[in-house]
């Protein structure tokens, strides 16, 4: 008997009924159901749709060859509705897609199958499930736990934004609404100004697709007692929260804040903000025991902005 790592997903129809029906078709089949992750919901990789994914990887036990394993798995899609595979790196809509992802330690490549699956360690859909159900499974041709490549999956690429560009315009109004319900719509005009602005490093982080999925502003000030740096407007999308996105940014950050010169790093963050204030202080910042004063001098910055 071999585990065997499934991944499965379905982005049109009724997705979580055709996931469950897939599950009990695999179970009668292969052998028994050793353990299923949650059901993850995903945008679409390689196309562009509307129609989001349900992913989810499950581990079974099976005394069948791969090929065997294969032949099951095709005939289980068929059944549940879906007509054509993707082919040529083509990639629709489909009613569910059933993946062989790892077979034991087996490495197998023919024409019509290849394990452990070629694209799995870049496949955050995958690999996030993956790590919920066998965080300790090993890769047997890369020698690494998923849990180590989903750590490195995670690692996102930050820099200073240097240009206007429709991308970056979008991720911002994205992100800043999810900081703020005050949040302005920023013009291309607006963005323009504050990425020229000498005092002001707008930082961005990307992920493994090139998408910002979190951004951070550094402001310099410079007084009599020195220059500072303040920290302000971190937000990462909802979606990519928990990755360690925000830690990299704040790291960039300071960096930053260093090569200026700026004797402290400063910032604020409201008590009832309960992740954000345990982020700060894992990554060095001290409490300051001291009051903090605002006056508004806009109607927009009156209610609900968040420090």
């Amino acid at each position: 008997m071999t585990q065997v790592h499934v991944a499965l997903g379905a982005n049109i129809g009724p997705r979580e009924t055709t996931l469950r029906a897939a599950l009990t078709a695999l179970e009668a089949a292969i052998g028994p159901l050793l353990g299923c992750s949650s059901f993850l919901e995903t945008a679409p990789v390689g196309f562009q749709s509307d129609n989001r994914f349900l992913n989810a990887v499950a581990v079974f036990e099976t005394a069948l060859s791969p090929e065997q394993l294969l032949e099951i798995t095709q005939e289980i899609e068929r059944s549940l509705g879906r007509v054509s595979k993707s082919q040529g790196g083509l990639y629709t809509d489909r009613t569910i897609d059933i993946d062989l992802l790892l077979m034991g330690d087996v490495v197998l490549q023919t024409p019509r199958l290849t394990l452990p699956h070629p694209a799995m360690d870049r496949r955050r859909f995958v690999l996030e499930p993956l790590v919920e159900v066998s965080p300790e499974a090993v890769h047997p041709l890369l020698r690494r736990t998923v849990r180590e490549l989903l750590a490195t999956l995670n690692r996102p690429t930050v820099c200073q934004e240097r240009e206007v560009s429709d991308k970056l315009l979008e991720a911002l109004n994205r992100l800043l609404p999810q900081l703020t319900s005050q949040a302005q719509v920023l013009d291309r005009e607006t963005l323009s100004r504050l990425l020229a602005c000498e005092t002001t490093r707008l930082f961005t982080a990307r992920d493994e697709e090139d998408v910002i999925c979190a951004t951070a502003t550094l402001c310099l000030c410079a007084s009599p007692t020195g220059k500072k740096a303040w920290v302000e407007d971190v937000v990462v999308d909802h979606a990519c929260r928990g990755r360690g996105y925000a830690r990299a940014l704040l790291d960039s950050l300071v960096e930053a804040a260093k090569k200026e010169g700026a004797k402290a790093v400063c910032l604020t963050s409201r008590p009832e903000r309960r992740a954000a204030n345990a982020l700060y202080a894992s990554a060095g910042f001290q409490r300051r025991e001291t009051n903090t004063y605002k006056m508004a001098l806009h109607p927009a910055a009156r209610d609900g902005e968040q420090l």
